[in-house]
């Protein structure tokens, strides 16, 4: 593709799990049914220039019925356009003024909120809040410095759930929620490159510990041109790994487009599942902004910015885990893991080991949850730093853990479930090995057997013991 004169950049939008960026909505998609549904028609309308945007004027014509499906526990007035926004999420924010910094970005010191057109049905008010941050930043590559273009914060869109010839139904749990977008210039040549810039654009945004991980919740816009065609903008690239290959084929379509001698526009594709594209909708333009009046202009703290610390990257936390003792696969899980925090600070406080540690925060939690049917629920943080706070101090034993953990998730209060693993005594311990003794057993089967009488109350390596004792 080197010789058709490949120019690429690349979008990236990543979710932010901080709460909904104007109401005070949870961050969570659900799958139950609706409370109610709200049935719409939307147009397109002038922006600030009294132009109406292309984009938005295709999809205007189209003449759809759009359903929205309300649930009452995440959605508030403002995603159904029923009321102002209210005051942006601050947590939000600050999150991608950390990114912008971790960018080498210029941030924008007065912020004003702006309305993008989006009559496609995807956003109850005909328009999507967004606003920029930073501007003029770097990452460096392999192959050079890629520019980074704009760092933008704005509202995610409505989800799609079903569709016939003249309606178009969504949900609207995903409106709202944050959404942070970065989009490098037109620097890369190869599709390769592209694919690098995405990956480590990923793992920037991991780092912050602030994003919302899973299908979906991240997704990537790849902008195309080869030498004398206009630039087309690919969306619905999911699987990173398909980059190379997407690249191939579009560039492979834009040079018979060329050699047909057709006049090329720049546009939006969508790619389908066999990776090729088809036409979405002309490239929008600037007509579709204009400033939202329901909100005012952020003021910058330029000074708490230069303050923020930048967030360790996810390759030095796995090289520092990997000195700790976890090994290779453990320490890039861990370090890859929303519980790293936990993690660090159950290192510096406590003298555990460290491959327990990180087996309890990633594995027995899913262990627990699969065994009782949970798909939600999580352990808070204070759960942990008491549990390795008692662990350390021998006030229970590693052997009792899952089922600490287990009787918690079931809503046991924490005080009185570990009050019924304080290890017993060495002597009482002795007394137990002795009277369930029986040396027909093999060692592994008598081990288990002792366990389980001792119910998570002592140490396998000292019950292990006693039995060898017993044994000579």
């Amino acid at each position: 593709m080197k010789n058709l004169g490949l120019k690429s950049g690349i979008e990236i939008h990543q979710q932010l799990n901080t709460g909904k960026l104007f109401s005070r909505c949870q961050s969570r998609l659900v799958s139950t049914n609706p409370d109610f549904i709200v049935k719409r028609r939307l147009r397109a309308l002038a922006g600030e220039m009294g132009v109406i945007d292309i984009a938005a004027a295709h999809a205007a014509e189209k003449g759809l019925t759009y359903f929205y499906e309300v649930h009452n526990n995440n959605t508030s007035l403002v995603e159904l356009d029923e009321e102002p926004p209210e005051l942006i999420n601050t947590e939000a924010l600050d999150t991608v003024l950390l990114v912008c910094k971790m960018l080498n970005c210029r941030i924008i010191p007065y912020i004003k909120v702006m309305r993008k057109t989006v009559v496609d049905g995807s956003n109850t008010s005909g328009f999507q809040r967004t606003c920029l941050v930073g501007i003029d930043g770097y990452i460096e590559t392999s192959n050079g410095r890629v520019s980074i273009d704009t760092v933008v914060l704005e509202e995610d869109s409505a989800r799609r759930t079903s569709e016939t010839k003249d309606t178009v139904t969504y949900r609207l749990d995903r409106l709202g929620i944050p959404l942070i977008e970065i989009a490098t210039g037109p620097d890369m040549k190869t599709a390769e490159q592209v694919q690098e810039v995405a990956k480590k654009l990923g793992t920037i945004l991991r780092s912050t510990g602030k994003v919302i991980r899973g299908l979906g919740t991240i997704r990537q816009d790849v902008n195309i041109s080869i030498k004398g065609h206009a630039r087309v903008e690919l969306k619905g690239v999911q699987d990173l790994q398909q980059i190379p290959k997407i690249s191939e084929i579009e560039a492979k379509r834009q040079k018979a487009e060329i050699d047909m001698a057709r006049k090329t526009e720049s546009h939006v594709r969508n790619v389908k599942e066999d990776l090729t594209s088809k036409f979405l909708r002309p490239m929008p333009g600037s007509a579709r902004m204009y400033p939202e009046t329901d909100h005012p202009i952020i003021k910058v703290d330029m000074d708490r910015v230069k303050e923020m610390k930048l967030p360790e990257l996810i390759p030095g936390r796995i090289k520092r885990y990997k000195k700790l003792g976890l090994n290779t696969e453990l320490a890039e899980r861990m370090a890859d893991s929303r519980k790293n925090e936990v993690f660090d600070r159950a290192m510096i406080k406590q003298k555990l080991n460290p491959t327990l540690v990180a087996t309890t925060l990633l594995s027995t939690e899913k262990e627990i949850k699969r065994k009782l049917k949970l798909e939600s629920g999580r352990f808070p943080e204070e759960f942990y730093s008491r549990l390795f706070k008692l662990l350390d101090h021998a006030e229970i034993t590693k052997e009792s853990i899952s089922k600490v953990m287990e009787r918690f998730m079931t809503g046991e209060d924490f005080d009185d479930i570990v009050k019924n693993y304080k290890p017993i005594s060495d002597v009482e311990l002795r007394k137990i090995v002795k009277e369930n003794y029986d040396k027909e057993l093999p060692h592994g089967a008598l081990i288990g057997k002792i366990m389980s009488v001792v119910a998570g109350k002592a140490d396998g390596k000292k019950v292990a013991k006693l039995i060898s004792e017993l044994k000579r």
